[in-house]
Formats: C-alpha cells, sequence, structure tokens
C-alpha cells in the first residue's frame, strides 16, 4: 500500500489557482454515504478486479481521450513554492528549497490562458500511446470484487494533491486535468467530467504505480519525501 501527505485544482477554460483551504472545501462537498451501509456488504467486495470489458480501441473513444491530443502527468508541491530545477520527461528526487518554509500558501498547479505554467512544477511525462493504453485500462477495467451495481463511496476530507493528469487539444492548450491526492486516496476534476473510474480498494496503487513506472516519483512515491 503506496502512502503520502496531499492542492491545485483549476477549470479546464478558466485562470484559476486553488489554495489548499480551497481544495480541501471542495473534497468535503464530495463525502457521500458509504459501500459498508448497504445491505449485503462484504470487505472483499472493494478489491479490484479486471473485467477486460473494454478494448483499447473502445478506451480511447472515452472523453478525454478522444479528444486529447497529449496526455501529461505532473508532480507539484502541495500547493507549491515555484521549482526552478524542473526535469522535464526525465524522474528525480524533488529537492525541496531552502526557502519554502517561508511560505504559508504555495501555488500548485498554475494554468493561466489555458496555458501550463511549468515554473510551478517538479516533474513533468508526456505518454506515448502504449502508456495511454496503459493508463485507460487501469481506469477502466478495474472494477469492485462484488456489489458492482453500488459504486457510491466516501472521500476523506484530506485533499491536498502533488500530481495531476493534464488534456492537451490540438493547440496545446489544456481543456481538461484531473487532480490526485494519493496521501488520501482522493480525486478533483473541476469539469466533473473526468474521474479513476471504480474506486475499488486498489486503484490509487495502480495509479501510483503507473506514474512511478512513467518516472514522476514525488507525491506517488512515499520513498521520496515530501514538502
Amino acid at each position: 500500500m503506496l502512502s503520502f501527505s496531499c492542492f491545485a485544482n483549476t477549470a479546464p477554460l478558466k485562470d484559476t489557482t486553488y489554495t489548499i483551504v480551497q481544495a480541501r472545501r471542495m473534497a468535503k462537498k464530495r463525502i457521500t454515504i458509504t459501500r459498508e451501509t448497504i445491505k449485503g456488504y462484504q470487505p472483499g467486495f472493494d478489491n479490484c478486479v479486471f473485467t477486460n470489458q473494454y478494448t483499447a480501441a473502445n478506451r480511447l473513444k472515452k472523453y478525454p481521450y478522444s479528444v486529447a491530443t497529449k496526455i501529461m502527468l505532473v508532480s507539484y508541491y502541495g500547493g507549491g513554492q515555484p521549482n526552478k530545477d524542473i526535469k522535464i520527461d526525465s524522474p528525480f528526487i524533488a529537492p525541496i528549497p531552502s526557502t519554502h518554509e517561508q511560505y504559508k500558501h504555495y501555488m500548485g498547479l498554475v494554468i493561466k490562458n489555458k496555458k501550463l505554467d511549468y515554473s510551478t512544477l517538479i516533474e513533468t511525462k508526456a505518454l506515448n500511446h502504449k502508456q495511454v493504453e496503459e493508463l485507460t485500462n487501469i481506469i477502466f477495467n478495474y472494477e469492485y470484487a462484488g456489489m458492482k451495481n453500488y459504486t457510491v463511496t466516501g472521500f476523506a476530507a484530506c485533499f491536498e494533491p502533488r500530481n495531476s493528469i493534464l488534456f492537451f487539444d490540438e493547440n496545446g492548450e489544456i481543456f481538461d486535468h484531473l487532480d490526485i491526492c494519493f496521501h488520501c486516496n482522493n480525486y478533483e476534476s473541476a469539469s466533473k467530467k473526468l474521474s479513476i473510474g471504480t474506486a475499488c480498494v486498489q486503484k490509487f496503487d495502480m495509479l501510483a504505480r503507473f506514474f512511478i513506472k512513467a518516472g514522476i516519483r514525488y507525491g506517488a512515491d512515499n520513498k521520496v519525501p515530501l514538502d
């Protein structure tokens, strides 16, 4: 089980930088009833099982993969102080700036005029076709082992993400993104169109391993110190 501590969420078509307080407020709104309260529930029902329901072609026809011309994984400080030593498409252990503790509010993920501000990022990785297929396989082909018709779940109030999946259009502009907090197993999509699929028990671990394998360790790998 990978575990961590977790904000940045911007509306797809707006210039916004959220604070940690705003992010937590958004996350709290998502708390709902849990599967455990449903009659007949058993703990093993929450485990992930592979369904092979969707082929790669089927998965790539779904939004936002059908629209994106580039998909990128990124990491940033939890609310993110700008980091000058960004490495593109290359994994590394993120150094914490000496002035980091002087900042009470961090910038996190910043998108201006639909353009990505790289100055706040730690790591980036543009996915190739094979990696996109692997990502969509995790999202769409893993479901609950039992009670599949009851997919309601609860979300923790914690939400300080350090990782995002960004979707770019043909003009190189970001039209949507999914922000993930691996510490508290939570995510947020400003468009409300994106998700990690069925949030079965191992889903966040599978996504964390995918990030790490792609070279994005900060926020996804508990061996890398956090801010």
